[in-house]
């Protein structure tokens, strides 16, 4: 970059930098000593903010430091190494977790075509009769991801449909809720219908504005047995856990969470709009906080001088670009102008 300054305002929601509730949080949750691996009252009222936002009054709930070791943690618990999992062919448990949920539970991983990882149901259906025989993988489990890693969100409706078919076909669901946030945000509706029935979620606080932390809510523990066990195993049981829950309980229990995920989101929707607005194509609608623009090469090169933004497939010309908390209208502006005068418009 011939030291030229880089901004990674859209590089991630992950280089976000933590909101001031999750730094809050932390500051009062270090008040002295207190029972360590979860036996706290700051994990309690964590876990309880959690099974009320999501209106799941039996579930357990788990806290990891990292998403990938939630992700991991739900799969790995729910399959025997003979069974199978399935998923998006754009899944994160698929592309971007260097092979931990196969690593961990022995399963093998099965993709699923999709539109922007939005599954049609019927493609269920093929894997559930493959059942029986014993020289095949037995289904047991399907994770979806909401809102999806190219930037849908899955309706109420649609992901109700697909939890309630993948049950009729014997099959758990997980969610990888990363970003569930922004995904409750856009839909407006209440938390738990984003979710379907789904058996087990992970709840994303990273991408949200905390400094560290996810949560998992199970809530069907009676098909995850182990999941505590395989928490441990992987390091994942934090001896203060207050630390991770604190910031829960805050984001929680007075809606810090929807707050920073719909500012996002909008956030998104006007780099949207502005992509448009310059005669750039948006390779996926923009429903969340991600947006995902055509840049022919020259310009993404020169636009990289300027801004860090990921690009997915080294042969599609397509760019992601993702707005956070603390993403800011200027911020945006400035981005389109930017590309404005790489463009010519």
């Amino acid at each position: 970059m011939d030291g030229v300054s880089v901004s990674h305002v859209f590089a991630s929601d992950n280089a976000s930098p933590a909101h001031p509730a999750a730094l809050r949080a932390l500051e009062e949750a270090n008040d002295g000593a207190a029972a360590a691996y979860g036996a706290d009252p700051v994990s309690e009222r964590a876990a309880d903010a959690l099974r009320a936002t999501f209106d799941c009054p039996g579930a357990e709930v788990l806290f990891t430091f990292t998403g990938t070791a939630a992700n991991i943690i739900s799969l790995a618990s729910a399959v025997q190494p003979w069974q199978e999992i399935l998923c998006s062919d754009i899944a994160h448990v698929l592309v971007d977790e260097a092979g931990g949920p196969v690593r961990l539970s022995g399963a093998q991983l099965t993709r699923l075509p999709s539109s922007d990882g939005l599954i049609a149901p019927a493609h269920l259906d093929r894997h559930a009769a493959r059942r029986g025989p014993v020289h095949h993988s037995q289904p047991r489990i399907v994770s979806v991801t909401q809102s999806t890693e190219n930037g849908r969100v899955w309706s109420a409706a649609a992901i109700g449909t697909f939890v309630d078919h993948a049950h009729d076909l014997d099959l758990l669901v997980h969610v990888d809720g990363s970003r569930i946030a922004n995904a409750v945000a856009a839909l407006d509706v209440p938390p738990s219908r984003a979710l379907g029935d789904a058996d087990v979620v992970t709840v994303g606080g990273t991408k949200n504005g905390m400094l560290f932390g996810d949560a998992i809510l199970v809530r069907r523990p009676e098909h995850f047995p182990g999941i505590r066990f395989t928490q441990k195993q992987i390091g994942h049981l934090a001896s203060k856990q207050r630390y991770v829950a604190a910031q829960f309980a805050a984001f929680f229990t007075d809606d810090t969470w929807l707050r920073n995920a719909a500012h996002a989101n909008a956030m998104a929707a006007r780099l949207a709009a502005g992509f448009e607005g310059l005669g750039l194509r948006l390779a996926a609608p923009t429903e969340a906080n991600e947006v995902f623009v055509e840049l022919p090469p020259e310009v993404h090169r020169t636009f990289g001088r300027h801004y860090a933004v990921h690009q997915p497939d080294l042969d599609v010309p397509v760019v992601r670009f993702v707005c956070a908390w603390s993403t800011t209208e200027q911020e945006v502006d400035g981005a389109l102008a930017t590309l404005k005068s790489i463009v010519g418009c």
